[in-house]
C-alpha cells in the first residue's frame, strides 16, 4: 500500500495512538497520556518532524511541527515503531501502549 505523499514527493508516515506514562505514575502518582494524531514528515534539512492540526485561539486550525528529536524519549521510540503507511487516514489503526513497553 502506498503512503501519503508530501509536497516534495517523499512518503509520509501516520502516527496515531496514546501512550501512558507509566514512569510518571511511578515517581508522581498522577496521571499523563502522550496523545498522537499527526504526520512524520522530513523536512528541507533531512529532519523528522511531527506535524499535527491544532486549533489555535481565534478558532483557526494551523499545522503545528515540532522534530522528531525534541519530543519525549517515549514519544519517539513509539513514532519509530508504529508509525504507519497509510494510503487513506481511514486505514490508520489507533494504538495504546505503556511507556514501559517503548524503553
Amino acid at each position: 500500500m502506498k503512503g501519503k505523499e508530501n509536497i516534495m514527493g517523499k512518503e509520509i508516515k501516520v502516527v496515531c495512538g496514546l501512550i501512558y506514562d507509566d514512569e510518571f505514575h511511578a515517581r508522581t502518582g498522577g496521571t499523563r497520556f502522550y496523545h498522537l494524531n499527526g504526520d512524520i514528515e522530513t523536512n528541507a534539512d533531512g529532519e523528522q518532524v511531527y506535524v499535527c492540526t491544532k486549533q489555535n485561539q481565534q478558532g483557526k486550525f494551523e499545522d503545528i511541527t515540532e522534530p522528531v528529536s525534541n519530543l519525549p524519549i517515549v514519544v519517539q521510540r513509539f513514532i519509530e515503531l508504529y508509525a504507519q503507511n497509510a494510503g487513506s487516514d481511514r486505514n490508520v489503526k489507533y494504538i495504546g501502549k505503556h511507556s514501559s513497553e517503548l524503553v
